[in-house]
């Protein structure tokens, strides 16, 4: 899928996840625990394609995320050799090992333990990649600034002046990470390739089986579906969930509106 629907996909989880999850619980979740938690699945949502060498993932932090690529590419490719079944086919480098369950739920706990650990330095790091990787995924819709540079800013934002910042994720931010990669396989896999998620276990014969929705009912990546249709409803998801969820932002739109018509009825 598009970048663009990656991001926007993870945006609408996370916020559903942090908006709802805090209450089941009894428990009112900060602006700030919200927002991180929202934009780190966001980002996270791209990261699957850094086994692509021109993914927006790898071109984001040049020589980093190059390494983190010429890393990744052929650690997928070793252990797709590995643990192939007798059916498999293919090389295992790209939609292989970054876009299973099980790597995103690793991740996620290494993140949610470091997070518990160091707290802060690790809460911040872990923000800042993921707004990057969101904004560079939002490119089409968001064009300006270099995406680090609106990242750093942001970041520092919601760090410093949002209810909350990034401290009520401390331990689980993780779970943001895990969500957003999950998603973007499941995204992958109602495209015509599908997706791994399953791996390691073991359908017809395949460990690496590419799960995915009837061949009728997928769709071409980049194709005309997933622009007028999956993008702009996973946008429009994503507006609305950020009006319900964030504390504070209804009131401020209320306030906005009643603030515009008074100086409309001005006029």
């Amino acid at each position: 899928m598009l970048g663009v629907s990656h991001a926007t996909s993870g945006a609408a989880l996370g916020l559903a996840v942090a908006g709802f999850a805090p209450r089941w619980v009894e428990m009112d979740p900060s602006a700030g625990t919200v927002l991180t938690f929202a934009a780190v699945c966001a980002g996270a949502a791209l990261l699957p394609d850094l086994d692509h060498p021109s993914s927006v993932a790898t071109r984001r932090f040049s020589v980093a995320s190059w390494l983190a690529c010429h890393v990744v590419r052929p650690l997928s490719g070793f252990v797709y050799d590995l643990t192939k079944g007798r059916r498999d086919t293919g090389k295992g480098t790209h939609r292989g090992l970054t876009h299973t369950v099980a790597a995103a739920v690793l991740l996620g706990l290494a993140v949610n333990l470091a997070s518990a650990r160091w707290g802060t330095p690790v809460l911040v790091g872990t923000l800042f990649v993921c707004l990057a990787l969101a904004i560079k995924g939002l490119d089409a819709l968001v064009p300006g600034p270099p995406s680090l540079v609106i990242a750093g800013g942001l970041t520092y934002a919601v760090e410093e002046f949002v209810p909350g910042g990034t401290a009520g994720t401390a331990g689980w931010l993780g779970t943001a990470v895990a969500l957003g990669m999950v998603v973007h396989s499941i995204g992958d896999a109602i495209t015509e390739s599908g997706a791994p998620l399953l791996w390691p276990i073991r359908i017809r014969r395949r460990s690496w089986y590419p799960v995915g929705t009837p061949r009728p009912l997928r769709f071409r990546t980049g194709g005309r579906v997933e622009a007028w249709v999956v993008a702009p409803a996973l946008t429009v998801a994503t507006f609305l969930l950020a009006m319900y969820v964030v504390p504070g932002v209804a009131p401020l739109l209320l306030d906005l509106r009643a603030e515009v018509e008074r100086l409309l009825g001005r006029v």
